[in-house]
Order: structure tokens, then sequence, then C-alpha cells
């Protein structure tokens, strides 16, 4: 993950990415994974550059595992990367099936809308 400085000189880690889909878990009162093979990015950027940068523009929504898929504009990805669970916050399932926490239950602490 990217190590920023703030304010006060103290280290911040981030994974936007992860913690989009913290927001979106936290939300809904849920937890998620992220299949990061499966994640969507440019074709130049690796995916530790894609899970960490910012600026950057990418989407999370969520449906039922039997909805049809929206149509998507030209040039837009569109991926099944991920999946809501029943655990709190965000684990990242890498390629090798070892599964990560990245983001915990309580990203923005306003907890369920």
């Amino acid at each position: 993950m990217t190590t920023l400085r703030g304010e006060a000189g103290a280290p911040l880690r981030r994974s936007v990415v992860a913690e989009t889909a913290g927001m979106l878990a936290e939300a809904s009162g849920t937890g998620a994974e992220l299949d990061v093979a499966r994640i969507p990015r440019p074709a130049k950027a690796d995916m530790g550059q894609w899970l960490t940068c910012f600026p950057g523009y990418a989407m999370l929504t969520a449906d039922r595992a039997d909805a049809r898929a929206t149509p998507v504009p030209d040039g837009v990805a569109r991926a099944d990367c991920g999946r809501l669970t029943t655990d709190p916050g965000v684990r990242l399932r890498w390629p090798d099936g070892v599964t990560t926490t990245a983001v915990a239950p309580d990203v923005t602490g306003l907890g369920r809308a």
C-alpha cells in the first residue's frame, strides 16, 4: 500500500479500492471480499498501483447474484470482482488463494445506512 504523510507527519496507508468497498459494506451492514485477479485496471497499471492510486476512477456497485448485468458504455470495464459477506471489514483474495484483511469494519464510523 502507498504510505502518505498526514499533517502531523504520521504515516497514512491507503488502498482506495478496498476503502471504497469498506464504505459500501459498512453502509450495507455487511463485509466484503474482493477477488484481486478479477478487478479491472488500466493496461499500463500494475495491480499495486491500481489498488492504491488516487486520483483514479472506479465505481463499485452491488446487486443480487442472479441480477442481470447492466450494459456499460464502450471503453468502460465491468467485472464481477467480489462479494458482500456476513463478516465485517474488507478482505482481499489473492490469486494464490490467500485472503488478507485490508480494511477494518468501521472504515467511516457512520455504521449502517
